[in-house]
């Protein structure tokens, strides 16, 4: 994807002026913990495969806390007046050897509340993290969306993201069934 390649937002009901992004930091887990359970609730409704375990939360607060102290991560948090609504989490890694592009840029993390979907609030996170990433020396940037999730399908297509590889997963429990085992 080269979120890069396309026109910056400010149309009507854009708050992409009014949105200031930040560095995250230990302070406002419980900020992101609320953003990212709204965010999983919604991927959990549209598919089962989704369903977090038990110590979800400790185990993205991990996650969280890991990324925000290394240098080849970004959390940012995008805030509305002194209100968090959103916050991304990108890092950078090295590709295999075989490819010519030696660094990948990830966006492992994008979540906007509902609240104010669609006014830019992603643009704005996403711009700030493929500049990041681009310093950072990536070559390319990539994404993982729920299949499910038409939003967000559309929302990365608009930001120039194209589809070249397809993640799928096999039920092990109706595997050998299909199978005639």
């Amino acid at each position: 994807m080269h979120a890069w390649d396309r026109p910056h937002a400010g149309g009507p009901g854009s708050l992409a002026d009014e949105i200031t992004l930040r560095t995250a930091r230990d302070e406002d887990f419980p900020d992101l913990l609320s953003m990212w359970r709204e965010l999983m609730d919604l991927h959990v409704r549209l598919d089962p495969r989704f369903a977090l375990s038990e110590d979800a939360d400790e185990r993205f607060e991990a996650y969280v806390d890991t990324a925000i102290h290394r240098d080849d991560y970004l959390v940012r948090l995008a805030l509305l007046g002194h209100h968090p609504v959103g916050f991304s989490v990108s890092c950078i890694l090295p590709n295999s050897p075989v490819y010519r592009a030696h660094w990948i840029g990830y966006v492992n993390d994008l979540c906007v509340t509902e609240s104010v979907r669609g006014r830019g609030v992603g643009e704005v996170l996403v711009d700030d993290a493929v500049s990041w990433l681009t310093r950072s020396g990536a070559e390319t940037v990539e994404v993982y969306v729920a299949h499910a999730n038409e939003g967000a399908r559309r929302f990365w297509r608009r930001m120039g993201g194209q589809e070249y590889l397809e993640r799928l997963s096999l039920d092990l429990g109706k595997y050998p069934a299909r199978r005639g085992r």
